[in-house]
């Protein structure tokens, strides 16, 4: 991902913790394969990500996967061991910070997931970790949700999980906490919203989440907003699932009130500098 901040992040991170001999490089890649993972083990490399388009074609060259990779079905963090490269994916870890950030608990929630791509297994996956009492897919294709909603049913058996069409999502009531992971308000849809007026009319809506972050408030955010909904965008949990891959690499527990304080950190260098 030639424009990612992740050197910024990590290597910000570094110095903060005084780790001066480690370094976070950005290295692009036309073709994964075994030898450039073999370059990589052979250099004893500590730690990488992986953005997309690997993070499944990864998987096929590692030792292992933890529980939670497996699960979403994608890597996007590698720790070096003796015996070869452990997957782990952190994105879980970043939308629940997020939500520890914003004081949200998600237990007994009725839960909104818009969009049934890869972040759309996160949200979902997170969402039912922390019990919430239902979660509700809306997709464009049914199809892509209840692929998403049979994967689930593998580790949560006896789960509440509704998919509908994205189309349809503003007849819905009940709900209380509303997760974006569509494009809706990204790039060429920058003016798109998923959500109308009405949707805030009829359900008590206490949090919304779009993890978009450019633009850094979105139309959904703007109509949450508008309709007196707490909101935040994807920049916290980008820059959390970060933190949690450097709690793997370093073996080290960050308390949230340091993940908070550097996240702001990294803000002001970013936007204010």
């Amino acid at each position: 991902m030639e424009h990612s901040i992740s050197p910024i992040i990590h290597n910000m991170f570094f110095k903060e913790i005084k780790e001066n001999n480690s370094i976070y490089n950005k290295v692009l890649v036309e073709n994964l394969d075994k030898n450039l993972m073999d370059n990589f083990f052979k250099n004893k490399i500590k730690g990488l990500n992986v953005t997309l388009p690997y993070k499944i074609d990864i998987i096929k060259y590692l030792y292992k996967i933890d529980k939670q990779a497996k699960m979403i079905g994608a890597v996007n963090t590698l720790k070096y061991t003796k015996n070869g490269y452990i997957g782990y994916n952190t994105d879980i870890n970043g939308i629940e910070d997020t939500f520890i950030e914003n004081n949200i608990n998600i237990k007994d929630k009725i839960v909104l997931i818009m969009g049934a791509g890869g972040s759309g297994y996160t949200a979902s996956f997170m969402a039912l970790k922390n019990k919430a009492k239902k979660v509700i897919i809306a997709n464009r294709t049914l199809q892509n949700a209840n692929n998403l909603k049979e994967n689930i049913l593998k580790y949560y058996k006896d789960v509440n999980i509704d998919i509908i069409r994205l189309q349809n999502v503003n007849n819905i009531k009940n709900i209380d906490i509303v997760i974006n992971t569509t494009t809706l308000g990204f790039g060429e849809n920058i003016d798109k919203c998923p959500l109308e007026n009405v949707f805030f009319k009829n359900n008590n809506v206490n949090f919304v989440l779009d993890i978009i972050y450019t633009p850094f408030k979105t139309k959904l955010l703007q109509l949450a907003e508008n309709n007196n909904v707490n909101f935040t965008n994807g920049f916290s949990m980008l820059i959390y699932q970060a933190l949690k891959a450097q709690e793997i690499w370093l073996n080290k527990q960050i308390s949230i009130n340091d993940k908070i304080n550097f996240k702001n950190k990294i803000y002001n260098f970013i936007y204010n500098s």
